[in-house]
């Protein structure tokens, strides 16, 4: 697989975009059966062409180097992904207008809280927003640092195209898994992988 896999845009987003555009925006003004349809045919491409891509975590083989960075963080100091080698970091790019980010944040700051003492962190990397949007939306419920991505470029960097993203970067720095959307199930597969993670480091760790 090349490096190019994992950086793809998701489409799951996208369609969700577009969904969310026809259901409330005021510059359409179809009329009753042509919203209808409309909606319908949107409802299908929502079904057919998004939802798989949002199924599970995929895997990258061969595993692909995570591009350096260092970001401010949201109510603290700076954070480089360098300083986490050795542990397993979980990053997703996030905004709060996205509506699947609103569900995948909560369980990312689950995971952080269960697994933060077993070389295991999350990383919250908002896109291109204020920090007293962000701060007002966030309410002091997440314990997970939330990195600010003001200007986009650590994105660049990872070839986002749409939110949420998720990464696994591993103990050596390695991105082995991605994720595009949200689709549910994503605290029960991060456990699955981490713990596979984890006890392969350990395994090595001990000569094993």
């Amino acid at each position: 697989m090349s490096s190019e896999r994992g950086i793809l845009e998701s489409p799951w987003v996208t369609c969700q975009q577009w969904k969310s555009e026809c259901v409330s925006s005021p510059r359409l003004s179809l009329k009753g059966n042509q919203h209808a349809r409309l909606l319908a045919v949107l409802s299908l491409l929502v079904v057919s062409s998004c939802q798989p891509a949002t199924s599970d975590l995929v895997r990258l083989e061969p595993s692909i180097p995570a591009p350096a960075f260092t970001l401010q963080q949201l109510d603290d100091g700076t954070v480089s992904l360098a300083s986490y080698r050795g542990r397993v970091v979980i990053m997703e790019f996030w905004a709060t207008w996205c509506g699947p980010c609103r569900y995948s944040t909560p369980s990312l700051d689950s995971i952080y809280r269960r697994y933060r003492h077993q070389e295991v962190t999350v990383l919250l990397i908002n896109e291109r927003e204020p920090a007293e949007r962000i701060r007002a939306w966030v309410e002091r419920r997440f314990m997970a640092p939330i990195l600010l991505d003001t200007d986009g470029r650590v994105a660049e960097r990872y070839q986002v195209a749409g939110i949420p993203r998720l990464f696994i970067v591993d103990q050596h720095g390695q991105i082995v898994y991605d994720r595009s959307g949200y689709g549910g199930g994503l605290e029960q597969n991060l456990t699955l992988v981490l713990k596979e993670l984890l006890t392969s480091n350990r395994a090595v760790s001990h000569g094993g």
